[in-house]
């Protein structure tokens, strides 16, 4: 009987000790290669240090988030920041499927950009002509 009772008593402070959490699963997917896995791909829990990145397969896992409404950032270098609402519930895992786009890049851009180094390569030229070198 004392045995009993103490294996109640245990799972009755597991229960009340228990923190109310969830966790995030899914896969990340490349649009722009007909879905192709994500590889390395950066995921985080918005306005948290829990981060994780994505595997061989496209796919993260993360653990111990509270129960809630949260937001997801996915990001890789050269694609367009994803921010995925998500709703954890307590002792479940949210499933997530989505996929990054590459960033586009106009002509006008990479044309101000090259204007930006000639002006600075010509500035630097009449800046040593001056010095006298």
């Amino acid at each position: 009987m004392k045995e009993l009772v103490l294996v109640f008593s245990l799972l009755f402070t597991g229960l009340l000790f228990s923190q109310h959490e969830g966790s995030v699963a899914g896969t990340i997917l490349d649009k722009e290669m007909n879905n192709e896995p994500m590889l390395f791909a950066n995921v985080q829990l918005k306005n948290t240090s829990k981060s994780i990145q994505t595997n061989f397969h496209g796919n993260f896992e993360i653990h111990d988030i509270k129960a809630g409404d949260h937001i997801l950032v996915v990001t890789y270098l050269g694609y367009e920041t994803l921010e995925i609402p998500i709703s954890i519930e307590e002792d479940k895992t949210t499933r997530v499927i989505d996929e990054l786009v590459a960033k586009k890049i106009s002509l006008d851009e990479i044309a101000g950009l090259y204007k930006k180094s000639e002006e600075t390569a010509y500035s630097t030229t009449i800046s040593e002509q001056s010095s006298g070198k």
